[in-house]
């Protein structure tokens, strides 16, 4: 499969896209619903140094 996908079209990589998204979301939860931890994250996806 990853071979094919340089060559589909945009459109449907924006589709396969949203799906993975998608699925991933049903996996772990959406997280743009979670609770930000502000204990264990900056806002920039590194660990809190100021503890």
């Amino acid at each position: 499969m990853l071979s094919a996908i340089p060559s589909l079209p945009r459109s449907t990589l924006a589709q396969l896209t949203q799906r993975m998204i998608d699925r991933m979301d049903e996996i772990d939860g959406d997280p743009d619903l979670e609770q930000f931890d502000e204990d264990n994250e900056d806002g920039h996806d590194r660990e809190s140094v100021y503890d």
